[in-house]
């Protein structure tokens, strides 16, 4: 898309668009299709995750693999496992995870609630409020195993779609829709999607749609605000049961923006250590970054703009083909690439030092297209510049 937009720039351009009624008509389609193709910087990604993507709360521990247990057995118990990164609401995604409800059919309580909200990491009530109860603004996907009558629930374990905290049904999006018992001892699938396009979502159980939802949520729950925390949530009262989440896989579209070094690596970037970034590759004998490395760049961003106090050194590098000379300009370039990228979201130019290196010091052996991949490279460290 992006080189798409670049060429139909480049002929709108060499235009003349007083020629004709028609041409002119031309013209402010184009310019039309380019302002709802030009949107915030997203990054898709679809990925297995890890347990080094989430962080949890209350009494949620991990299990092993990418699995977490939410709650114990026990009266009172409650957890939460969350997502490091937000996502965006103004593009699809599609998340696959597994959840264990309990062995107990009877006596066993309360829920699951799958939850969206603007602030990270936050716990709701126990009991009749799953971990979401008290919550606001948000929106919660609830697997109730429990009836409190009160509260307008059916005897049968049920899914409901809820907003703001509120478990009381009276407040419901949609539901609740009787399901099939859950508190089985097994992992059942749960898929989440959100169709941007359609402002629809829905939720599949085991591979059937158990509950969906059209609405703008982005301005009718979260008063305009599209990018969300994501989480699971749950709880037990005077009736308990184990419950378990393991995560799968997640197709999102995040917010360039909300991109992180992690925190092992912010620490060794503090101490001035010289780090790789890793995707920001080139093309050979080029110097155009590459989508591949927005993601990097980002993080940079993000640490020079919690960091102020620090300056950025950019090193370029290349690999060995062609000329010493034309390699040695080539690596500035690339590294002013870089700098200009950083400059262009929002860093002082004052705090960027760059220079190129050339073909000096490759990192891998130039003998293969690989090794050549892995020299044409960018290094960065931070320092603190004298006074």
């Amino acid at each position: 898309m992006k080189s798409f937009i670049l060429w139909l720039l480049s002929h709108i351009s060499h235009m003349n668009l007083r020629a004709t009624p028609g041409r002119s008509l031309l013209g402010l389609v184009l310019v039309w299709f380019l302002c709802l193709s030009v949107g915030p910087a997203l990054f898709s990604q679809s990925k297995r995750v890890t347990p080094e993507d989430f962080f949890t709360s209350g009494e949620a521990v991990l299990t092993g693999s990418n699995c977490f247990r939410l709650t114990t057995p026990n009266q009172w118990s409650s957890g939460g496992v969350w997502h490091k990164v937000p996502i965006d609401l103004k593009a699809s995604f599609r998340m696959e995870l597994k959840l264990m409800f309990g062995c107990d059919d009877i006596g066993g309580a309360d829920g699951v609630v799958f939850v969206f909200m603007p602030y990270q990491g936050m716990e709701g009530r126990q009991g009749e409020g799953m971990g979401f109860s008290g919550l606001r603004p948000s929106l919660g996907i609830e697997i109730d195993t429990w009836e409190n009558e009160h509260l307008f629930d059916p005897p049968e374990d049920h899914v409901a779609i809820l907003r703001d905290g509120y478990v009381n049904h009276y407040y419901n999006l949609v539901g609740p829709n009787v399901i099939k018992n859950v508190e089985d001892c097994a992992l059942h699938d749960l898929t989440v999607v959100w169709n941007h396009a359609e402002y629809e979502l829905s939720v599949q159980l085991d591979g059937s749609t158990i509950i969906s939802y059209t609405g703008d949520i982005v301005n009718e729950i979260f008063g305009g605000r599209s990018t969300v925390y994501w989480g699971v949530t749950a709880a037990t009262g005077r009736y308990f049961n184990r419950q378990e989440i393991c995560f799968d896989k997640i197709e999102f579209t995040m917010p360039l923006d909300a991109l992180e070094f992690d925190l092992s690596t912010i620490e060794m970037l503090k101490r001035g250590k010289v780090m790789t970034l890793d995707e920001m590759k080139f093309n050979s004998g080029k110097i155009e970054l590459l989508d591949r490395s927005l993601p990097d760049l980002h993080r940079v961003i993000s640490f020079m703009k919690d960091n102020p106090h620090l300056d950025l050194a950019i090193e370029g590098h290349t690999d060995n083909v062609g000329s010493e000379e034309n390699n040695q300009r080539l690596s500035q370039a690339r590294a002013e690439a870089v700098a200009e990228y950083v400059i262009e979201h929002g860093i002082d130019a004052d705090k960027i030092h760059i220079k190129g290196y050339g073909e000096t010091y490759p990192t891998a052996d130039n003998g293969s297209p690989d090794g050549r991949e892995k020299n044409r490279r960018v290094d960065i460290y931070f320092f603190q510049p004298r006074s």
